[in-house]
């Protein structure tokens, strides 16, 4: 048999041992799913915080102790070895006032990692604080114990986390957690000493019954599990898109099932790029249009494996091997999948535990470790940029699309609920075309001349009746690269041409390089989109028809005369014709690269203007935001001081409180409830089990009157008994006064 407090102490670090497992049960899937890193640092926050509960710490030492850790852990993980270096201070204080700043602002993007990292301190802090309550002063846990439960469900259902063994211990330690409070409830409710037998025989038919609920739970069959979104939060997700009155921020997102609707401008760097040459950067392409956007095929995903220098299979091939050239990609968001330049061929970086795969219906690659997509913050890559034969681009006909695979049936689907009008229109622009090449090209060059305007702002969101594609082409003609690489799939599709959508990045800012590589900035500003077409004998090919921007520069012209000059041959006229007319073609589509280039260059011009003028506005706000921030920082400083020095002031707070009242108004009760606080304050508190008349001793003995035990007995009568008090109500306020006022020190 053991003593009773080293049993409650055994109990108690029990209890704490449970709260922390179930801890680690929220905080792995929030470090997995954000990248966040050093979640052993986080997990040693969490048992300091609980330690400091476990031990009844000081308030003021339990605060700094919390404190210098969060310090320590912001110089350790962002100023390297200048751990409480006075520069890394004033960096990390910088850092602060930047994101007060970016809050203020509404820019969430703007905020540094480390006023982040601090936020998630403080949250880890208030929520360990809150159970810390509910284990102490409700002695349940059931709210944190059904919260944790609808928190692993919305993970496991909206996300990549799996949390199917998460679920399993969190049931587990919570039944468990529950079973514990109520037997220590039995225990003091009761009074019964506490005992080794008696507390192992109540645990014992609890055990059994987690044991038997979970293994009835593993072995009785099961639903399988949905694969779409459930449709209520699904309407909720298509209702907040739908609201063509929300500005979104421009950057790569993987869902694109609703396309539409204004776009911010975010200049956040998430990648730079050290190649030969600016480019494009392709990361998947999606082939279901559904009039509302683009999504991709239901069911199982199949990929296809492959490790570092190896050939990657993908189905734009590369260009000649001569013409082979490297990238290395840094990144600075944590994107889970590989950055492709046009022609990849390898990814190059041995010594690495890390493998590959790609998807064969979009072609994105992710980097895996044992089967798990992870993040990989740098590599290097082998690329030949695949170049085309205008010669066999000009041999391609419409009588060959009969003759593609039935593999490529899938890039040619439409929605039958598709106006028949978007037909009619890509007929019409591509009527005078004989090959493919041209037919796709007129389509470019048809956004370039008829009205349509590039616009991040001026975009509608399709009512519930209306196509995405048949909106922008015949009512708004305003949007971005989403509206113009849609329509042109669509319009491909609609004429017999596989197309595919693809998404990625358009080419970045190149910045100063110290030797013959470039090296080039890729922002959430450069996430684009454009097309990619499929002509019979020569394969896929990328199209840009966005307005403003470059595209691709890819296309040989080796269009020769096959007789030398000077040879005898009737037909030379028309061959001179033909080959007049070729060169006319290539003329005017270098016209019309030098025409995007301008209107590019325009843009640029327009929104440096407009850049400008919002520095101006933002210089004048700038002084007024400073000096919210100021106050702000003020406020938080008085609070802090008001809350630290509240021994002081509080009793005097509470002798004002009471001397208002009139002299027979004597709240006993509420009275006798504040002394009991105040006396906690200075280390006076109420034991576990201990009666009122024995902690009146206590503090007169403390004080060195009695003055606690009169109002001891006035309470107890005020509470247990209906007989009035033979104590007049002078008495008993000069005995709360006195023991109020030397409260103070």
């Amino acid at each position: 048999m053991m003593n009773s407090p080293v049993m409650k102490w055994i109990g108690l670090i029990g209890l704490y041992l449970i709260i922390f497992l179930m801890l680690v049960e929220w905080l792995v899937p929030v470090v997995t799913l954000t990248n966040t890193g050093h979640l052993g640092l986080f997990l040693l926050f969490i048992l300091i915080c609980l330690g400091s509960n476990i031990f009844n710490l000081n308030g003021v030492l339990s605060f700094t102790i919390k404190i210098l850790y969060v310090l320590w852990f912001l110089m350790y993980v962002y100023m390297g070895t200048k751990i409480f270096a006075v520069d890394s201070f004033m960096k990390i204080a910088n850092e602060f006032v930047i994101s007060i700043h970016a809050l203020m602002d509404g820019n969430w993007d703007g905020v540094t990692d480390s006023f982040r990292s601090i936020l998630f301190f403080l949250l880890l802090w208030m929520t360990i604080y809150l159970i810390h309550h509910w284990l102490t002063v409700k002695h349940s846990v059931l709210y944190f114990f059904f919260t944790t439960i609808i928190f692993l469900s919305f993970l496991d259902t909206l996300t990549d986390y799996n949390a199917k063994y998460a679920m399993i211990r969190v049931m587990i330690l919570g039944i468990l957690l529950m079973g514990v409070l109520f037997i220590n409830r039995l225990f003091t409710n009761s009074q019964v000493k506490w005992k080794w037998n008696h507390y192992i025989l109540l645990l014992i038919p609890l055990i059994v019954m987690i044991i038997g609920s979970a293994a009835f739970a593993y072995l009785m069959p099961k639903k399988q599990a949905m694969v779409n979104v459930p449709k209520p939060i699904e309407k909720l997700i298509n209702w907040q898109n739908g609201q063509s009155g929300s500005v979104g921020k421009i950057g790569y997102v993987e869902d694109d099932r609703k396309l539409g609707g204004p776009f911010e401008k975010d200049n956040t760097v998430v990648f730079e790029a050290t190649a030969k040459k600016n480019q494009y950067w392709r990361v998947e392409t999606k082939s279901i249009y559904t009039g509302k956007g683009w999504e991709r095929k239901e069911g199982d995903i199949y990929v296809h494996t492959f490790g570092y220098s190896e050939e990657i299979p993908m189905s734009m091939k590369p260009g000649k091997k001569k013409n082979t050239d490297e990238a290395t990609i840094t990144l600075k968001k944590n994107y889970k999948f590989i950055l492709q330049p046009y022609g990849l061929k390898t990814i190059d970086q041995p010594n690495d535990d890390k493998s590959f795969y790609i998807e064969i219906d979009s072609e994105k690659i992710r980097p895996t470790i044992n089967e798990e997509k992870v993040l990989l913050p740098q590599y290097s890559m082998s690329y030949s940029t695949p170049q085309y034969s205008l010669k066999a681009l000009e041999k391609t006909r419409k009588s060959d699309l009969k003759k593609i695979p039935k593999g490529y049936k899938k890039y040619l689907q439409l929605p039958s609920s598709l106006p028949k009008r978007v037909n009619k229109l890509a007929v019409e622009i591509t009527k005078d075309e004989k090959n493919l090449y041209d037919k796709a090209n007129a389509i470019v060059s048809y956004f370039q001349y008829n009205g349509y305007k590039y616009s991040r702002t001026d975009v509608a969101v399709p009512s519930e009746k209306q196509d995405y594609v048949d909106q922008f082409l015949f009512e708004t003609k305003s949007g971005y690269c989403d509206n113009f690489s849609t329509s042109m799939v669509v319009m491909l599709r609609t004429l017999g041409i596989p197309a595919r959508w693809v998404k990625g990045f358009s080419e970045g800012d190149e910045v100063l390089s110290k030797d013959s590589t470039r090296r080039y900035v890729i922002t959430n500003n450069n996430a684009h989109s454009w097309v990619e077409a499929y002509f019979p004998g020569v394969g896929w090919m990328s199209f840009e028809p966005t307005i403003g921007f470059n595209g691709f520069d890819n296309v040989l012209d080796d269009v020769k005369d096959e007789q030398k000059e000077g040879t005898i041959n009737p037909k030379q006229k028309e061959n001179d014709k033909a080959k007049a007319e070729k060169k006319k073609k290539v003329e005017q589509k270098k016209k019309e690269k030098q025409a995007k280039e301008k209107v590019k260059k325009e843009e640029k011009k327009k929104q440096k203007q407009e850049e400008k003028k919002r520095n101006k506005d933002q210089t004048a706000s700038n002084q007024v935001n400073k000096t919210m921030l100021i106050s702000v920082i003020i406020i938080i400083l008085l609070t802090i001081l008001v809350f630290l020095t509240r021994r002081k002031w509080m009793p005097k707070w509470l002798l004002m409180k009471y001397r208002l009242r009139g002299k027979n108004d004597i709240p006993i009760d509420r009275m006798y409830e504040d002394l009991l606080k105040q006396l906690s304050l200075i280390g006076l508190s109420k034991g576990q089990g201990q009666t009122l008349g024995d902690f009146a001793k206590q503090v007169d003995v403390h004080f060195g009157t009695n003055h606690m035990s009169i109002l001891t007995q006035v309470y107890e009568q005020k509470i247990y008994s209906k007989e009035a008090t033979l104590i007049d109500n002078k008495e008993i306020k000069e005995c709360w006064e006195y023991l109020i006022n030397h409260l103070t020190g």
